[in-house]
């Protein structure tokens, strides 16, 4: 269980990004090393090209679990306000005023 808590908390998809690159790597070589030829046509160059983009996809996987492992505090950008979002939210208060009454 202690393994499991050290993944974190997005166990499922740091399995789908674990099997992903298993796959990817796996059909990268055997499109490297194997000679596969069927009919005189090599088709080696689809399995290389599949792995690569497997491997590629996992990163996205790879993306997702460790965004699902960021811990943000409660009061994280609660207390502090950005004069950016003050002016926005200024403006838009406006303008919906505006709106309203027009």
């Amino acid at each position: 269980m202690d393994a499991i808590k050290c993944i974190g908390n997005c166990f499922l998809m740091f399995l789908i990004a674990v099997v992903f690159d298993v796959l990817g790597v796996i059909l990268l070589l055997i499109g490297i090393f194997a000679n596969l030829r069927i009919n005189g046509l090599f088709y080696g160059d689809f399995l290389i090209y599949t792995g690569s983009l497997i491997i590629f996809i996992s990163l996205a996987c790879w993306l997702m679990w460790y965004v699902g492992n960021v811990q943000v505090s409660v009061d994280d950008g609660c207390k502090k306000r950005n004069s950016i979002v003050q002016l926005a939210r200024k403006l838009s208060e406006r303008k919906l005023h505006h709106l309203s009454s027009g």
